[in-house]
């Protein structure tokens, strides 16, 4: 039976007005297995299709009422006649016959007389051809259904760039390059009718070497949409020797998707500007352009003063909101010619790659083409300027300002990993010499910076090692003349630098938070000295201590204290921390917490350096210290210096009036000490009265209770 029905046996219509040739058919269909149906004329044998839609019919040519030819027609007609193979009977080999009958809608025809047995496998062999036009009808109609969902457009092309064949996808991918006419098909068309010129051409380019390498080609490019630019990509793929099929595919999803990560690679999540990656990326760019146009440029490298400060007190939030405005207000204060190639008569789309956010605080600018360097100073200071206006935040004025380092192509380096290092240094020389400053960077900088790291990594190593060590300074109690107390001061012994200076690394230990864990080895060193001192003199010897600022805010102090005094045995009566104005002003209320803390210890508290600072008289009354140090600076000048003369008496005065204790420092004459007694001073030290010296030195001191003669 055919393959295509669903029915055990296929069904043929018989159409013959003669009723022996029906019957010998009907015999003929039962030995092939086939079943039939019979119409004795034109008319009946079209109701007979119109209601049982055979597999074949076989017509014969002359019949009443309605002949062959006629039927034929109109069977073809049918809603489901257009298909059905149709065999024509004819009564002989008239050649005119067998055309009217082809012209009819016939699929085949036989002549009269019949030879049955062929007739037979003739028409098994038609409807196996029937069959199969059906199967590859719906074949091409699975497949038209399946190239009409795809939204990709294909298209075959000849080699000269002539559309073979053209489906458009399911989003009418392609229709946007049609011309005005509006026309249903780009088949006989060329490419360059279709498709920009510049594009079209770049296509042909590929479909020649797709044929020429028989390997897949692909083009990528855009077109305008319904005004919207629509990104596209054709792959080509050779299938004869002068024909390619064609895959059109919109891309404007991916390319969006590529456009997101690249801002996430590239773009600063917080600011929007740049970020490292990407200004590393430029300045490679830049460096191997002014290499081969022997160019010069240069790299800026900002730094906020104080950003910490602000995220610490104010809070991150505000920082962000900082650095927002920070990034918006340097691409004001750019120029845009400041970031450009001089070459560049229209501004470029990746300028704005020049400036970056590199992390935190640090912002870089890239100025390229640079003529002078007074270029670059001119932009560093504008922004420093520009930094320097206050920021609204919250309704709050924020001020900041930026340290800048600058560093120049070629004369600092010649890659770019030296020009953003010696501009980052540059940046930091600037901080040193006071913040809100621009710099360019120099060789020697590069010295001083890796002198300064490797005494930090000495500091480091310096407890470890036991380098560091105590001197004393006698405290003279101006009335007795006896040695009270002494004041320990740090000192270094460097193992390949010898005797390294206070003023050195002092700073530097503040600078890294070095100075907490030092003033405690200091304290302890020295509650241990004071003990040792009062066991063998029997006398009360007090021991001043310096604190830092950093010490002093450090939530552990009191504990810290308490221990040292703890396990030296020391009376807290007999040590004296000495806190400098200025970290006594910084936060007055966390003070006055902490100077109750000690007070509650029982240690001596004295303001060390006064004078120098803006004490408040108020804070002073509140702040309940045991005694003032009057600066050095102010006892330099006696007794010559009228000026300090009168403030020195001032602060003596003031101090008595606050029932407070003054401590003269830096007394170096004996005029000095006798200005001093005359004004009342209770407690001078100096080199006049005893040099910084070993514990062994002022041991001795104190048991033979040496003391100079004051001059009178």
């Amino acid at each position: 039976m055919p393959a295509h029905s669903t029915r055990q046996r296929g069904t043929v219509l018989v159409a013959d007005d003669d009723p022996v040739m029906r019957l010998l058919m009907l015999e003929m269909l039962d030995s092939v297995g086939l079943d039939g149906i019979e119409a004795a004329d034109g008319a009946q044998a079209v109701a007979l299709a119109h209601a049982r839609t055979p597999d074949l019919i076989l017509l014969d040519i002359e019949m009443p009422k309605m002949d062959g030819f006629a039927a034929c027609r109109a069977i073809r007609d049918l809603p489901n006649g257009a298909t059905v193979p149709i065999v024509m009977v004819t009564g002989g080999d008239d050649l005119e016959a067998v055309t009217n009958a082809y012209e009819a809608g016939a699929t085949d025809f036989v002549s009269k007389p019949i030879n049955w047995p062929i007739l037979g496998h003739r028409v098994l062999y038609v409807l196996r051809a029937s069959d199969a036009i059906v199967r590859l009808r719906i074949a091409d109609a699975q497949n038209r259904a399946v190239l009409a969902a795809i939204p990709d457009t294909f298209f075959r092309m000849s080699r000269d760039g002539v559309y073979l064949d053209y489906e458009p996808g399911c989003e009418g991918l392609g229709r946007g390059a049609r011309d005005a006419a509006g026309e249903e098909t780009l088949i006989g068309r060329h490419v360059a009718d279709v498709l920009p010129r510049d594009i079209a051409e770049r296509l042909l380019e590929q479909v020649a070497t797709a044929l020429s390498v028989r390997q897949v080609r692909s083009i990528e490019y855009e077109l305008i949409r319904f005004g919207e630019p629509q990104h596209v990509e054709a792959r080509l793929v050779a299938t004869g020797p002068d024909e390619v099929l064609g895959l059109v595919r919109d891309i404007s999803e991916r390319k969006r998707a590529e456009e997101q990560i690249r801002r996430l690679a590239y773009c600063d999540s917080l600011t929007g500007i740049p970020n490292r990656q990407a200004f590393l990326e430029t300045l490679e760019r830049e460096l191997q352009r002014s290499k081969i146009g022997n160019k010069k440029f240069a790299v800026l490298f900002m730094d906020l003063d104080a950003f910490k400060r602000i995220n610490d007190t104010l809070g991150h939030d505000v920082g962000d909101q900082l650095l927002k405005q920070v990034s918006d207000r340097l691409r004001e204060t750019i120029r845009p010619n400041d970031l450009l190639s001089r070459g560049d008569l229209l501004p470029r789309a990746d300028a704005d790659t020049n400036l970056a956010r590199l992390g935190g605080d640090e912002f870089t600018i890239l100025i390229p083409d640079l003529e002078r360097v007074e270029h670059a100073l001119n932009v560093a200071h504008r922004v420093k300027d520009a930094m320097r206006r206050p920021f609204l935040i919250e309704g709050n004025e924020i001020f900041v300002t930026a340290s800048i380092g600058i560093s120049l192509f070629p004369e600092d380096g010649d890659d770019c990993t030296s020009l953003l290092k010696f501009a980052d240094t540059a940046m930091y020389h600037a901080k040193t010499c006071g913040k809100n400053n621009a710099k360019l960077y120099s060789s020697s900088l590069t010295m001083q910076i890796m002198s300064h790291v490797k005494l930090e990594v000495g500091l480091r190593r310096a407890l470890q090692n036991n380098e560091l060590y105590l001197l004393y300074q006698p405290q003279l109690d101006v009335r007795s003349s006896e040695i009270v107390g002494v004041e320990a001061l740090v000192r270094w012994r460097h193992a390949e630098r010898g005797i390294v200076s206070p003023n050195e690394f002092i700073p530097l230990a503040e600078e890294t938070g070095l100075i907490v864990p030092i003033g405690e080895w200091v304290l302890r060193t020295a509650c241990t000295q004071a003990r040792h001192w009062q066991k063998l003199t029997r006398r009360p010897v007090r021991m001043a201590v310096n604190l830092s600022a950093k010490q002093f805010k450090d939530e552990n102090l009191s504990q810290i204290v308490l221990s040292a005094l703890h396990d030296t045995g020391l009376d807290p009566r007999l040590l004296e921390l000495e806190l400098t104005e200025g970290t006594l002003m910084d936060d007055a209320k966390a003070t006055l917490a902490t100077l109750e803390q000690l007070r509650g210890i029982g240690v001596y508290l004295s303001i060390d350096d006064f004078g120098t600072g803006y004490s408040s008289m108020n804070y002073l009354k509140r702040f309940d210290v045991r005694a003032l140090k009057i600066d050095r600076s102010f006892i330099s000048g006696l007794p010559q210096d009228s000026e300090n003369a009168a403030i020195t008496r001032a602060i003596i005065a003031m101090a008595h009036g606050l029932k407070m204790i003054v401590v003269a420092e830096g007394v170096e004459t004996g005029e000095q000490l006798g200005l001093l007694e005359e004004y009342g001073c209770d407690l001078v030290q100096g080199f006049y009265l005893g040099r910084p010296a070993p514990a062994e030195a002022v041991t001795a001191m104190l048991q033979r209770l040496w003391v100079p003669a004051p001059a009178r």
